[in-house]
């Protein structure tokens, strides 16, 4: 399974909207001074382009100056319960209308929406105290006219690419302490940390085998990921347990861990960064809740795919 994490990103339903009526703007004089300054322009910058990046036609029916009124008053972890149902009478049920009538109102809902997003997720990843609000709220304006120009688009890549990855060494280095303190807890020499939550009673695969499991991918922050349970919920899905190969199908953390584990039993396993997805995923450490079904030898469960066979290091 990849795993799909991205940071700042409002929900893709509310990309359906926009506008870029730039008439009788006043642009915002910003002089970046420092690397605090700069990333504060690029985040905002960055976040507006989840906005204007969108092909979705009714992006041009919306007032950016609306938009980012409403970014400016809720760039805080207060979420605007309210802008559900003002969306939906903007875009009708099933998102696929346009009601002018609600236009004004729909933009700052829109921009209430994506500043407590912003706000929201750069707290929990304790990053709050390296942005300057209101720096990052004229980049987001600037963002949304294009004319954010002060830092080149490489640059920009990069910075936010390293503030992620160094939210993401800390937040794991935070996890991985605070799971080394659990009674019982196992330690390994690759700084993998077991837990056993049901001891199974059963026989343990090897790294090469193919197991079938069940599992909760949690980030180092405490934010689910990804359940198996969840998914088996969902109209159509399969009720069977996830089938997955050791050798070269999963993260080297769990070909590591998982033959450590008896079939039938339940374990808390957190993973460095370095054998989750590594530098591909910002270096972020994870945690797994696995419970081990069923082993068999490889090619049992997940049958040989030539060409299409996912990449080692995709899966889990």
């Amino acid at each position: 399974m990849k795993k799909l994490i991205i940071l700042f990103v409002i929900p893709a339903v509310l990309f359906s909207c926009g506008g870029n009526k730039e008439e009788n703007v006043v642009e915002e004089k910003v002089e970046l001074k420092t690397e605090k300054d700069r990333l504060s322009y690029v985040l905002g910058a960055m976040n507006a382009k989840t906005i204007v990046g969108t092909p979705d036609p009714n992006i041009e029916r919306l007032d950016m100056k609306e938009i980012a009124k409403g970014f400016n008053e809720n760039l805080s972890d207060n979420k605007p319960s309210d802008c559900e149902a003002t969306l939906t009478k903007l875009f009708g049920p099933n998102f696929q209308d346009f009601d002018s009538t609600y236009a004004k109102e729909g933009a700052q809902c829109l921009g209430r929406l994506t500043g407590y997003a912003f706000y929201q997720d750069i707290k929990k990843m304790g990053g709050i105290d390296q942005v300057d609000l209101k720096i990052a709220k004229i980049g987001f304006r600037q963002g949304l006219l294009k004319k954010d120009t002060l830092v080149s688009e490489t640059d920009k890549q990069v910075m936010v690419q390293n503030f992620i990855k160094g939210l993401n060494e800390k937040n794991g280095k935070k996890m991985m302490a605070e799971a080394k303190k659990i009674p019982g807890a196992k330690i390994f020499d690759n700084g993998i940390i077991l837990q056993i939550i049901t001891e199974g009673k059963g026989g343990s695969p090897s790294a090469t085998d193919d197991v079938k499991v069940e599992y909760i991918l949690t980030s180092a922050v405490g934010d689910t990921v990804q359940s198996s349970y969840q998914m088996k919920k969902q109209a159509g899905a399969s009720k069977d347990p996830v089938a997955l190969k050791l050798n070269g199908g999963v993260i080297p953390g769990w070909t590591y861990i998982v033959p450590k584990m008896k079939k039938g039993g339940k374990y808390r396993v957190y993973i460095p960064w370095d054998l989750a997805y590594g530098e591909q995923m910002g270096r972020e450490s994870l945690c797994f809740v696995i419970e081990l079904i069923d082993y068999a030898k490889e090619g049992t469960f997940v049958k040989p795919q030539p060409q299409t066979a996912m990449p080692q290091g995709q899966g889990f």
